[in-house]
């Protein structure tokens, strides 16, 4: 009885060894048989099957500070072109509205958002809106206060932002810092 399950043990390691020869047989002639033509396939239908370890960036709005960002204007100015790419076609009709400032007459008050800190974990609520004045995005109304200061923000740090269309919100994070001694 013994001898038996011996025997099924040994055909049970058997096969599994078999099923990973097999296994990588199948990926070295796959690797092998990768030919130009399927390189050329996979470019003209805009894929890839090319695995890669690269590193996923999500902050497609990046900035270094600059004294204004920083001061008593009380407000990040992010460039129009970044905003228009990344942020304004993730918001709907009546928030795109409020950003520019066509829902009233009035002055515009722009748009509340949450601004998640993802290096504190830490929840903040800014107004983003556009500045007639520069034709670029602002964020104000609690900048200073909930990240130049809270942050210690210095000139020359790089800061990241993105908006978060699952969440609905923008996500921030210190990039990094500059090179100066505080």
């Amino acid at each position: 009885m013994e001898k038996h399950g011996w025997n099924q043990s040994r055909n049970k390691e058997s096969a599994e060894e078999m099923e990973r020869s097999r296994v990588a047989f199948n990926l070295r002639r796959m690797r092998t048989s990768y030919t130009m033509g399927d390189f050329l396939e996979e470019r003209s239908r805009g894929v890839s099957t090319e695995l890669s370890l690269s590193h996923y960036d999500p902050f497609t709005i990046k900035k270094k500070m600059k004294p204004s960002d920083l001061g008593n204007l009380c407000r990040l100015l992010v460039p129009s072109d970044l905003v228009e790419k990344h942020i304004l076609p993730f918001l709907n009709t009546a928030q795109a509205n409020q950003v520019a400032g066509v829902v009233s007459q009035e002055t515009n008050r722009g748009l509340k958002v949450r601004v998640w800190d993802v290096d504190t974990g830490s929840m903040h609520q800014l107004v983003f809106k556009r500045w007639s004045t520069s034709r670029s995005y602002i964020f104000n109304d609690g900048w200073t206060k909930d990240f130049v200061k809270r942050r210690n923000l210095a000139e020359g740090d790089e800061i990241g932002i993105y908006w978060d269309k699952d969440q609905s919100r923008f996500t921030f994070s210190v990039l990094s810092r500059a090179c100066l001694v505080r």
